[in-house]
């Protein structure tokens, strides 16, 4: 019995040293390595799921401030891919090839206004949070995504008035997810809209996000998406308000940033968005 016993130690003594010897990797880390993964794979749902899990679980505030910035381009990205999906319907159902279907188009305009908002909506408030945190730059790595230039042929047929599959609509989403984060991604790098200057600096490694640039960059994009919440849109000024709003607000935080480093370029911009802003403002009564 008691050489059975010995046998057994044997064996499983190695393997409770191997284990206790082989550190696990920190929770945080696998959820922000397995989040680079799925900007790889552009499978966007999923890494919002592991930078939330990031944010959530690390006690590393410069591996936070990463995934919070890469969490609040996805979403910023997304809310504007929707709302070009929603434009898209919008502008197909007034065609006569959409005649004996323009109630499933402005079906889906509907469904793509309200995942534009929500994204909007979580964006903003993502970056009220994090505005007066931002002061010196975040150096983020992350795959940048493959775009295509000009209008994806799924969306032109929809724009024509032709209501397509699920599946080919379902590719066209997901190419617009690309293009628009393409497009946040090479903002943020302060390569304006050249998105093949975006995908070679981020094809370099690391890039230095300076955090006046990401608010206006951001700010720029809220401005777009919110746009359809204008008279000309969906008509709900209550929601206009607070999209210029939010703006104004990051405008003034960068303001305050150019003071202590100044970039004339830069400050013609915000000043511009700050008229912008103000004339809008007023319009809307507030």
């Amino acid at each position: 019995m008691l050489q059975r016993f010995l046998q057994c130690l044997t064996l499983v003594f190695p393997v409770f040293l191997f284990a206790c010897g082989t550190p696990q990797t920190a929770l945080d880390v696998r959820h922000f390595a397995d989040a680079k993964n799925n900007f790889i794979a552009s499978d966007f749902k999923a890494a919002l799921d592991n930078l939330d899990g990031t944010i959530k679980t690390t006690n590393n505030p410069a591996l936070r401030q990463q995934a919070t910035v890469l969490r609040i381009a996805l979403v910023t990205a997304l809310a504007d891919a929707n709302q070009q999906m929603a434009e898209a319907y919008h502008v197909g159902a007034k065609q006569p090839a959409a005649h004996a279907q323009v109630g499933a188009f402005y079906k889906m305009r509907s469904d793509y206004n309200n995942a534009a908002h929500d994204y909007l909506m979580d964006a903003m408030q993502s970056v009220m949070d994090q505005r007066s945190k931002l002061t010196t730059p975040v150096t983020i790595d992350v795959a940048f995504p493959g775009f295509i230039g000009g209008e994806d042929q799924a969306v032109a047929k929809i724009k024509g008035g032709l209501f397509i599959s699920d599946s080919e609509r379902l590719n066209a989403e997901l190419q617009m997810d690309r293009n628009c984060l393409a497009g946040i991604l090479t903002a943020l790098a302060g390569a304006n809209q050249d998105l093949n200057k975006g995908r070679d600096l981020y094809g370099s490694g690391t890039v230095q996000v300076d955090p006046r640039v990401f608010l206006v960059a951001l700010s720029d994009s809220f401005l777009r998406t919110g746009a359809m919440f204008d008279v000309k849109g969906l008509n709900e000024p209550d929601k206009f308000r607070i999209v210029n709003q939010v703006v104004h607000g990051n405008l003034d935080v960068v303001e305050k940033l150019l003071q202590a480093k100044p970039d004339k370029e830069l400050e013609t911009r915000v000043k511009k968005m700050q008229d912008d802003c103000d004339k809008c403002l007023k319009k809307l009564g507030a």
